[in-house]
């Protein structure tokens, strides 16, 4: 399912706006804290256009919540396809400029390497290196409390595998949840910082916290930065000193087998992976995007 906003003027017929598309992270719907950035671009002049991955928010497909990066950026590049011709009379499909954040940051970096006529791209605190490597980093920091939670992990992925066998059925894991936890996404601050981003209506459409289990191996392996160097659009890079999941670290390393010309990183100082959502972190991040898609969109 998805979603286009945008102003409506007596201009919009002769004279379409450019249209942002937007890809969220990790097991999130369109209704999860979406609405400044949305907000932001439609107030400058762009259409926004949001939609939730297969088995998430209004969108169909069973089981429900299956985190599969491949399959997300499938489902983005069926967003670009819808954009530019079922929605070419009400957006100008010609300037099209992707934002993506966390593991959504990962998609758009991903699609824009495959795609020249991208007009720019904006990976906010973007997943660029495997989760894999976030997890080996992760087990220097917390050593106990990290093999801990990937001793549960494992046993999860046990169950799954023999229920698989046995009658085909999924089983589930949590989304976020505090360290030690069997949660794909367990370091310090992560389960405070993921519940602050779910409101209301995301749970009201049937959002939960949890994703199948099948969905760790695929996410584990996943890494964008394979690609980057193929990107030939105008690129921001959004990254916070202290992210514990999506390294700043990773971002610089990405930044540079990018194109030196085109490529722009900003850094958000004291900031952890969900502060870039709310407060002066998200408001520095939203004036340095909305410059960026103003002057190459």
């Amino acid at each position: 399912d998805c979603t286009m906003q945008k102003k409506t003027s007596e201009s919009d017929v002769s004279s379409p706006p450019p249209i942002i598309v937007l890809s969220h992270g990790l097991g999130l719907s369109q209704d999860s804290s979406l609405t400044p950035f949305v907000k932001a671009f439609v107030e400058n002049g762009f259409s926004a256009f949001t939609f939730d991955y297969a088995t998430f928010g209004w969108s169909a497909g069973w089981p429900r919540h299956q985190v599969k990066p491949q399959k997300h950026v499938k489902d983005l590049q069926a967003a670009l396809s819808y954009v530019r011709t079922d929605l070419a009379n009400q957006a100008d499909a010609s300037r099209i400029g992707l934002w993506g954040t966390s593991m959504g940051g990962g998609h758009v970096l991903s699609v824009a390497s495959g795609d020249s006529d991208i007009r720019a791209v904006v990976a906010n605190v973007p997943h660029v290196k495997s989760a894999l490597e976030s997890i080996i980093g992760t087990l220097q920091r917390e050593p106990i409390l990290t093999s801990i939670g990937l001793v549960k992990v494992l046993g999860a992925l046990i169950k799954w595998s023999i229920s698989q066998l046995l009658n085909g059925t999924t089983t589930y894991i949590p989304l976020h949840g505090q360290p030690g936890s069997s949660a794909m996404m367990q370091n310090k601050g992560d389960d405070e910082g993921y519940s602050s981003m779910i409101h209301d209506n995301a749970r009201a459409i049937g959002w939960k916290n949890f994703a199948s289990v099948g969905s760790v191996l695929p996410s584990l392996f996943y890494r964008p930065i394979n690609k980057v160097h193929n990107i030939s659009s105008p690129a921001l890079l959004i990254a916070a000193e202290n992210d514990t999941l999506c390294s700043a670290d990773s971002a610089y390393v990405a930044a540079k087998q990018m194109n030196p010309d085109q490529t722009k990183v900003v850094t958000l100082h004291n900031a952890g992976h969900f502060d870039v959502y709310d407060g002066a972190h998200l408001e520095l991040s939203l004036n340095e995007t909305v410059k960026f898609f103003l002057q190459h969109v």
